[in-house]
């Protein structure tokens, strides 16, 4: 009997999936923002100053001579940079005076300054006018400065190339003179930049006399520096002074601290106001000793962080390969043949077979191997028919496959949930009770009712999930170190750029990283499969050799159509029902054309409709497996979208310490800017 037209999916996923689609989601922001982003950044100003180079010389009557080229690259239009040289003077009486600037003409980004210099210009002062603190400028490549407040302006046009300005300034009365020695105390890097100045050398003459050679552990020059802690301070044998930072941050700071003979700044007299009664030196050794040893303390705790990053990252490591050769090798099955010419285990249902032979991933093709079984068992019937719909002209007709559960089902499927669900699903739900029904109807079924459908996959895709688990085909520590290993290896990435993005280091992740890496591409295999199991998926693989091969083997086969039968169902699981039915055909047609094998070659044979031989409809397996995956993905997209889911001291040399700076430090620094 045919049924009456009324119309499946694996929705036990839905979960997965909407997973998937959050994290597809958030992946495509993040790329969308990686790939928005310096195009945008192309609209905005901004400048960099990749090499500072700074040269200072301590004059005899207590003024300071500085010569700085600073490197800018401009990434649009500017007109202007400036130097705060009157911030934090050693007293009322000292003075900036400018001495000259020169500027390189400004090249393409790009082109390279190192690599073809252009020629340095002197260029000329103009007044200065208030207005310009803001905004504006003489319209001409020049300096000015602005005495009130100290600070020295260079304009000029420049639009995204590169440019050297070199200032030359004085400060008088800037080095202090003591009884016992004089002191010069310099913030050369100061905090008011708003970017990083990189590669900066500084270097600073004292006026030694003439002849001066200092030699190893000569007390009569020390200095000390403050700053970046990877910065370096050294004092040459004619007493001067060389000091190199990679990096000072937007922000930072960098200074140094010098002590030398008060005699050799001669052209200081008692009345200067530089001049002070009374020893210094024991007091800036206490206090550099205060500030190298708080430095030191500070670069072995960066030490130990790294150290401890380390051993937790190679910790990882061992651990993780440790737990692998424990819980997660796989076992060596006993079985080693190359064919197995019989079902895997009689006693088991194909499906939960199929579990196995996924690692417990689900499949729809599950539901047709089990329809497929059933068929095999005498339990459901497939024909081919035609039927009619209305198309907006009229009918149509359609040609479609049926399916008709057999008298006496009920017996063949007690006890297997996995089979009463299956015909539940069909017959009671889609089939509203009927014996026969067309695929068209689960087809249909599953778009008027998408969440009883989704519901109805997701509960026989659960009971299947029970069925497996009853087995334990998969051992619970394997996967229990599984996602610990995945969890940890977030955990170690995201440390990593928590350390990046909030402060700017990347010790984490450089050590970090490679053992997350290690750990998810070891947790990825940790999931391990029991011995019986191992015994079981031996014995699949053999099977498929031998469904692929059988033709070609010098051996007596089957002539039991039942035994073909249970193994075309394997055939369907393995993905090698195609090869195994052409080899059949070619082999042994006999058992193609016995009767007993019919239900289940119907569900591999495409039928012929009409006059035309060429007329075809897909074969069953292919029809229903793509209904089904079909009517899975309309339902679930139905359920979305009722869901609202539409689609960072001893003074000898060394390195720096991490103090003065901001509270008590060097004098000068400022910093600097640009518009």
């Amino acid at each position: 009997m045919k049924p009456s037209v009324t119309y499946f999916c694996d929705s036990s996923k839905r979960r997965t999936l909407r997973v998937a689609a959050l994290l597809l989601g958030l992946f495509v922001a993040v790329m969308a923002m990686s790939f928005f982003a310096p195009h945008a950044s192309a609209y905005a100003k901004e400048y960099t100053c990749p090499n500072v180079t700074i040269d200072a010389t301590v004059n005899k009557d207590g003024s300071l001579s500085v010569t700085e080229s600073r490197e800018f690259t401009f990434d649009g239009a500017f007109t202007a940079v400036w130097w705060e040289l009157g911030q934090n003077l050693p007293s009322d009486a000292s003075e900036v005076t400018i001495d000259g600037v020169s500027m390189t003409e400004p090249q393409a980004s790009g082109s390279g300054v190192d690599s073809a210099p252009a020629a340095n210009e002197s260029l000329s002062e103009v007044p200065f006018e208030l207005e310009w603190r803001d905004a504006g400028g003489p319209g001409t490549t020049s300096y000015s400065f602005d005495e009130a407040r100290g600070t020295l302006y260079v304009f000029f046009d420049a639009e995204d190339a590169t440019s050297v300005i070199t200032i030359s300034y004085t400060i008088s009365n800037f080095v202090q003179v003591y009884d016992d020695v004089a002191e010069l105390y310099w913030q050369f890097i100061g905090h008011g930049w708003a970017v990083d100045s990189s590669h900066v050398t500084a270097t600073v003459h004292l006026p030694a006399p003439s002849g001066t050679s200092l030699g190893s552990g000569d007390e009569t020059v020390r200095a000390w520096a403050h700053g970046p802690l990877d910065g370096t301070v050294d004092i040459q044998d004619d007493a001067t002074i060389a000091l190199a930072v990679p990096r000072v941050s937007a922000g930072g700071y960098a200074e140094v601290r010098t002590t030398f003979p008060a005699e050799w700044v001669s052209g200081v007299d008692s009345t200067s106001p530089v001049r002070h009664t009374g020893d210094r030196l024991d007091s800036v050794l206490e206090e550099e000793s205060r500030l190298a040893n708080q430095a030191n303390a500070e670069r072995l705790r960066a030490l130990a962080f790294i150290v401890v990053c380390l051993v937790i990252s190679i910790g990882s490591i061992v651990w993780a390969l440790w737990m692998f050769f424990r819980h997660g090798k796989e076992h060596k099955p006993v079985f080693q043949e190359q064919y197995w010419r019989d079902v895997p285990d009689p006693s088991i249902h194909p499906a939960v077979i199929a579990r196995l032979w996924r690692w417990d991933a689900q499949s729809q093709d599950d539901f047709t191997a089990t329809l497929m079984h059933l068929s095999h068992r005498g339990v459901l019937r497939i024909d081919a028919g035609q039927y009619q719909v209305p198309d907006g002209r009229g009918q149509k007709t359609v040609q479609d496959y049926y399916i008709t559960r057999l008298p006496g089902w009920q017996e063949k499927v007690a006890g297997s949930p996995i089979d009463e669900e299956a015909i539940d699903v069909l017959f009671e739900k889609a089939g509203k009770g009927t014996d026969s029904l067309w695929f068209g109807t689960i087809s249909q079924y599953g778009q008027d009712n998408p969440e009883a459908f989704v519901a109805s996959m997701n509960e026989w895709q659960g009971i299947l999930s029970a069925e497996t688990n009853r087995y334990n085909f998969f051992e619970a520590k394997g996967n229990h170190y599984q996602a610990l290993m995945t969890s940890l290896g977030i955990l170690g990435i995201i440390a990593g750029l928590v350390g990046i993005f909030m402060f700017s280091n990347f010790i984490p992740l450089i050590a970090l990283g490679p053992a997350s890496v290690v750990l998810f591409v070891i947790g990825r295999f940790m999931s391990r499969r029991s011995t019986q199991a191992v015994e079981l998926y031996a014995k699949c693989e053999a099977l498929r050799n031998w469904l692929k091969d059988f033709s070609a083997l010098d051996e007596r086969l089957p002539t039991d159509v039942k035994v073909w039968g249970d193994m075309m169902v394997y055939a369907y699981i393995f993905g090698v029902a195609e090869e195994a039915i052409k080899a059949l055909q070619t082999r042994m047609p006999e058992i193609i054309d016995d009767p007993g094998f019919a239900p289940m070659y119907y569900w591999y044979m495409p039928h012929y409709y009409g006059m035309n031989a060429a007329s075809t409809i897909a074969s069953p397996a292919d029809m229903f497996s793509t209904m089904q995956s079909n009517t899975m993905s309309v339902a679930s997209a139905a359920l979305s979208s009722a869901s609202g889911g539409f689609s960072s001291g001893g003074g000898f040399g060394g390195g720096f310490s991490g103090g003065g700076g901001f509270s008590g430090g060097g004098f000068g620094g400022g910093g600097g800017g640009a518009r």
